[in-house]
Formats: C-alpha cells, structure tokens, sequence
C-alpha cells in the first residue's frame, strides 16, 4: 500500500477543482453534486488521503483528544483505570494519550503546561492521594481521580467514568 501524506492543496491540484470545492466535497457538502464529490474522493482513496487532525481540530475548537496522567502504568491499579479511560473515551469518540508522573509533582505539573498548546479537550490526573496542584488558567477542564490499590475494579471503572464525563462536559 502507497504511502502519501497528500494535502488538499494536492488534491486540488491532481483533480482540477478548487481547494474550496475539494474541501467540500470531502466534508459531503450538499452545494457540491454526486459526481464531483465522488470524483474527487476516488482520487483522495487512490492518494490515501487523511484529513490534517491539527487543522480539523483548529477548525472545530475540538480535538477529540484526552490526556491521562497516571503514576505509572505498570501499577494494575492505574492500568486498569487507563484501559477503561480509554475504551469509555472511544465510544464516545475520543483518543487517550496517557503520560506518566512517577508520582512526581513536577512531572504532573509539566505535562499538564506541555499539553497546554491546544492539542488536548481536558485532562484526568490519576494518583492515590489528593493532590493540591495549581491549574492556572487553562482553556481546558482538569479532573483529579483518587485511584489505589484498595480500590475494587468496580470502584476504578465508576471513578474513571465519572471523571471522564466531568471532563468531556467542560
């Protein structure tokens, strides 16, 4: 399979049709007909076009994104919060893209001013313990989850779920 990190200019370009009328077609604008929208898509498949998440998120004011950031996914505590973050952030058409602290403070408040560049909707902070952590202004929701190893599965997956609904609702 041919590997190409072809743009909408590109395709503008392999097509004939405006980047305007190719960006159209490829969101099923109704303005553009069957035809041209077909067209058009057959040459971004043959292309193996992808949509620029950065640009679609831009556009959206939405990336579809959650960061976690958890001690240290070894523990099974945390990787069994992790694995159901996540498998309750994609039906709800999310992404998880988790960060370890190592139960560092330091480590927790720099990921979280990294992550501050818009690349994220909200992030989850898993530790044992509360954790009293300034979160200055940021343009995203911040959740704390108290997860340890007392804790049944159960506890860990309505703690997860709960935090993750708070995060998602802003």
């Amino acid at each position: 399979m041919k590997r190409s990190a072809v743009t909408i200019k590109q395709l503008s370009s392999l097509s004939g049709y405006s980047i305007s009328t190719v960006s159209k077609a490829l969101n099923d604008k109704h303005e553009i007909s069957r035809a041209t929208r077909d067209t058009i898509k057959t040459i971004a498949k043959q292309h193996n076009y992808v949509p620029n998440n950065y640009a679609v998120s831009l556009r959206m004011q939405k990336t579809g994104s959650i960061a976690v950031i958890l001690p240290e996914v070894t523990q099974s505590c945390y990787s069994h919060s992790l694995c159901h973050l996540q498998k309750s952030a994609e039906n709800l058409g999310y992404r998880i893209l988790f960060y370890q602290s190592f139960s560092s403070r330091t480590k927790t408040l720099n990921h979280i001013k990294c992550l501050s560049d818009g690349s994220i909707d909200g992030i989850l902070v898993i530790s044992a313990e509360e954790q009293r952590l300034e979160y200055k202004s940021h343009s995203f929701p911040i959740e704390s989850i108290i997860i340890n190893s007392d804790q049944s599965l159960e506890e860990i997956k309505q703690s997860s779920l709960k935090s993750l609904i708070k995060v998602l609702n802003g």
